[in-house]
């Protein structure tokens, strides 16, 4: 998939030094719910592994810029008897603020939605990830609870 400035294409093990690099990094590793820091490269392989695409929505894509690489992952999973599927990203903080998570999420759901036939997916954030409620709000999902969460690092969050 390609939007204006970005391509979303497979996760491949060769990508794990920007997924470890990203993923680790503390503003970005305090938000995610699947990876847990320090992030050993044995750890962020079998993670990328048990992303790969399958022809089910539980996968991950890349967010690449052409220029720089990977700055990013979009993912798409199940969810509960609710909501079927939940979807999930997270950006390379030197990328925040340009508008790249809105962008790949907008053309990731939207190919995904009709490829799988789904017609709602969820997402959450924490209170602290502003700028994750602003992503989600401008691709269209809706504030239907609050309640609490866990980060992989122990703490507990309001989503």
């Amino acid at each position: 998939m390609r939007t204006k400035r970005l391509l979303l294409c497979p996760l491949v093990l060769e990508d794990w030094p920007a997924i470890q690099r990203i993923g680790g990094h503390p503003s970005v590793a305090l938000m995610l719910a699947s990876i847990r820091t320090p992030l050993p490269k044995a750890a962020v392989q079998a993670w990328l592994t048990a992303r790969t695409y399958r022809g089910t929505p539980r996968f991950c894509a890349a967010i690449v810029m052409v220029q720089r690489g990977v700055i990013g992952v979009a993912g798409i999973g199940p969810n509960s008897q609710h909501t079927p599927c939940n979807f999930a990203y997270f950006i390379d903080p030197r990328h925040w603020g340009l508008g790249y998570a809105s962008e790949a999420m907008g053309v990731f759901l939207d190919y995904f939605m009709r490829k799988f036939d789904l017609c709602e997916v969820g997402a959450d954030h924490f209170d602290d990830c502003a700028a994750g409620g602003a992503v989600l709000r401008k691709l269209g999902i809706k504030n239907l609870v609050r309640g609490w969460g866990n980060c992989r690092q122990g703490l507990s969050l309001r989503p």
